[in-house]
């Protein structure tokens, strides 16, 4: 009789604690710390334009690398990030530049699992393939890191001026380089794997398009800029982000 009650007792307690196991991890995921200086590599799944788009707007995009905490991967790569439209301004008047905010504010696990986060810009880069689909214009992309696309000549990604530790985003792959013209001021580029060095910061093959001067500079820069009517990011644009832990609410 007693082995029976401990039994039944047991059977009811085990859901139980396997449920406060699985509410502690989805809380560990939920609350993990990113070290200062941590970055992330994603990739546009959308177009997103100041003249289409309104605050508020999601915004979808995907890592294309591992991220991790504390030396563990916590946001895989092909995890989907989910973010808002801050602001979308397009140009009304000559002269004036168009601007579009964009943060991401999550992401996704394919267990389900989501992350909070707060990031900024720290670079963009055309999609893949833009350079070669276009040569060395890309006109209606746009470079600018404060400056027009005419302020400097073509130049090869720097990836023989950064950390070799920063050319390992994505693990082995194909040996190539995107020649995709940098906007004045812009330093580093897209590694071999066609993802952006850690150490990257202004703008890769898009023409007009410049980062909004941050008076913070660890937070990077959230407002894309535009010397043209509207803010035009086409799915596919490769951004590296500086990534925060979100503040709790």
């Amino acid at each position: 009789m007693k082995t029976t009650l401990v039994l039944a007792t047991l059977g009811f307690m085990l859901p139980c604690i396997v449920g406060a196991q699985d509410s502690a991890g989805q809380k560990l995921e939920q609350g993990v710390k990113f070290e200062f200086g941590t970055t992330l590599n994603g990739v546009l799944s959308d177009t997103v334009d100041a003249r289409k788009h309104k605050p508020g707007d999601t915004v979808k995009a995907k890592t294309s690398e591992d991220v991790k905490a504390a030396g563990v991967v916590v946001i895989p790569r092909g995890a989907k990030l989910v973010g808002h439209v801050t602001e979308a301004q397009p140009a009304v008047k000559g002269g004036e530049q168009a601007r579009l905010g964009i943060v991401f504010d999550r992401a996704d696990l394919k267990d389900g699992r989501q992350i909070p986060l707060h990031t900024a810009f720290y670079a963009l880069a055309a999609p893949e393939g833009a350079a070669s689909d276009r040569g060395s214009s890309l006109g209606g992309f746009g470079g600018g890191f404060g400056g027009g696309s005419d302020a400097v000549g073509n130049m090869v990604s720097a990836s023989s001026r950064v950390p070799s530790d920063d050319a390992s985003a994505l693990g082995t792959g194909s040996a190539r380089h995107e020649e995709l013209k940098p906007s004045p001021g812009a330093i580093g580029g897209l590694n071999s794997n066609g993802t952006l060095y850690a150490s990257s910061r202004g703008v890769f093959g898009l023409e007009e398009i410049s980062l909004e001067p941050n008076t913070v500079p660890s937070s990077g820069s959230s407002v894309i800029l535009a010397n043209a009517r509207t803010v035009h990011l086409a799915s596919g644009t490769r951004m590296l982000l500086s990534l925060e832990s979100a503040s709790k609410p």
